[in-house]
């Protein structure tokens, strides 16, 4: 007899009724860490300060030459040959000390050699402000020089080595853009103002150079030394205090490579691998032909050009306008078009607005037309626009990330010194020939720019958003076929 009745299984659930056109679950999205990009650019900031000292000296020659040459600024009158010494002391002085600056940022770190500049910097404004003689001028300028040719060495690498990848393009061409600043800020200030009153407000400015006092070191340059903690400190920084950093330290301690063991031991270690070479032949050719393509000869003697089509001094602020909207053009579309297209789209917008400029000298401007001045006018102005939206800005990221991080200091560096030797030589070329409103000027401009969209095309690969290994495997032979990796870094920035 059963006292207990049986006990019946418990019913299982429905299964879920599926069809075609039920959605499938999604598997959870992983949680990632809150970035907040605050500190990030605040090391911008800082560390390009002296990037906009920088752009005030190169604009000085060109906003002071009409004061010191006319209204007798200084107690002695330069002559024009004298004149051109000047201007051009500022690119040679640049040309010498990128390769010293090179190494130094290699054994002391970005940050270091970013606040040593502040020295020099000083000084140079001082002999400039306070000469008494040609010499000092000379020497005011090419000591500004030197720190200039250091921030071009030194603010790309820095900036690349602290930002995250997919914001690496933007934060790259803010030096260019702080060194725009200061040109824009030379000339304006040189129409409202007397010259000795720019001055004492350059000698204030310099007190901005405090500010990078402020600004943390790379974490890749702790990690390298072994310092963690403070590699983890820096991230904090500048990736937010809730920032997960255990990623990003987890990739830049990671086992390196037998050429990164080699490289690490002796820079110059790194040039008996073929990757490198092919990379620093790729980056040294841009950055000649930057500085071949023309833009330099309207920084430094825009005014003359202006002077070429009888149009007043006052409306050389419409090329600074031009040149900060190719500036933003580039800021805002690097991250998001890419490299490669802005770099090819800008030098064709170059060399249509050559040719133009050309047939003008050569033809329209016999016959006086004071409209056809103006139109020439707007395709000055379209000239530095594009080539600020593309050779001129993306030369000095590319210059960063064409090549391997135990490697940028000392390959930066020769391509650097390389392209000031270059400016200083087309300036020391300009001076000697009276070419300023010659049509064959800017047919020499316009052959350059082919070559920049040609070489562009065939041997400049797109690194949007490539880690440093990906872009090493773009670097292959002819239209960037990839090829076997050689050489891997471990510079890659987190992804956020």
């Amino acid at each position: 007899m059963q006292l207990w009745p049986k006990r019946q299984p418990e019913p299982e659930p429905p299964a879920p009724q599926t069809s075609r056109w039920s959605k499938q679950a999604k598997p959870a999205k992983p949680v990632r860490s809150p970035v907040s990009n605050v500190g990030l650019y605040k090391a911008i900031f800082y560390s390009n300060i002296g990037s906009f000292l920088f752009g005030i000296a190169v604009g000085w020659s060109g906003a002071a030459e009409k004061s010191v040459m006319e209204q007798h600024s200084y107690d002695f009158q330069p002559t024009a040959g004298e004149w051109n010494g000047v201007c051009s002391l500022l690119t040679l002085g640049a040309a010498v000390w990128c390769v010293p600056m090179g190494f130094l940022s290699r054994s002391c770190g970005c940050r270091r050699t970013i606040i040593l500049q502040l020295v020099p910097n000083t000084l140079g404004w001082i002999l400039l402000v306070f000469a008494r003689s040609i010499p000092m001028l000379y020497a005011g300028r090419f000591v500004l020089g030197m720190c200039g040719g250091a921030h071009c060495v030194v603010v790309p690498i820095y900036s690349a080595q602290i930002s995250p990848t997919k914001k690496r393009g933007a934060m790259g061409v803010v030096f260019q853009g702080a060194c725009i600043c200061g040109v824009i800020y030379s000339f304006l200030m040189s129409i409202v103002l007397e010259l000795w009153i720019i001055h004492c407000l350059t000698l204030c400015l310099l007190a901005l150079g405090l500010l990078q006092l402020l600004m943390p070191e790379s974490p890749a340059y702790y990690v390298d030394r072994g310092n963690i903690p403070r590699a983890e400190a820096s991230l904090l920084f500048l990736r937010g205090k809730k920032y997960d950093t255990k990623r990003e330290l987890d990739h830049l301690t990671r086992k390196p490579t037998r050429s990164e063991q080699d490289v690490r031991q002796g820079p110059l270690q790194g040039f008996k691998y073929k990757k490198i070479r092919r990379s620093l032949a790729r980056i040294l050719t841009l950055a000649v032909l930057q500085k071949l393509c023309g833009a330099l000869i309207f920084i430094f003697y825009g005014q003359d050009m202006l002077e070429c089509l009888q149009i007043r001094r006052e409306y050389g602020a419409v090329l600074g306008a031009g040149v900060t909207i190719g500036f933003f053009i580039c800021f805002f579309l690097v991250d998001r078009v890419g490299r490669r297209p802005l770099l090819i789209f800008s030098s064709a917008a170059v060399f249509l607005s050559s040719i133009f400029l050309g047939l003008y000298f050569k033809i329209w401007m016999q016959l006086g037309d004071a409209t056809l001045s103006w139109i020439a006018l707007f395709f000055i102005v379209l000239f530095v626009c594009s080539y600020s939206a593309g050779v001129g800005s993306l030369t000095w990221l590319l210059n960063v990330e064409l090549v391997v991080r135990h490697m940028q200091p000392v390959g930066c560096s020769i391509v650097c010194a390389c392209n000031w030797l270059t400016a200083f030589f087309v300036i020391c070329w300009f001076t000697c020939h009276e070419v300023k409103c010659q049509p064959y000027l800017f047919l020499l401009f316009a052959i350059v720019s082919v070559f920049i969209t040609l070489f562009a095309l065939v041997y400049i690969p797109e690194t949007r958003g490539l880690s440093s290994g990906k872009i090493q495997q773009r670097l292959g032979g002819i239209m960037n076929r990839p090829s076997a990796v050689i050489f891997t870094s471990s510079s890659d920035s987190s992804n956020s």
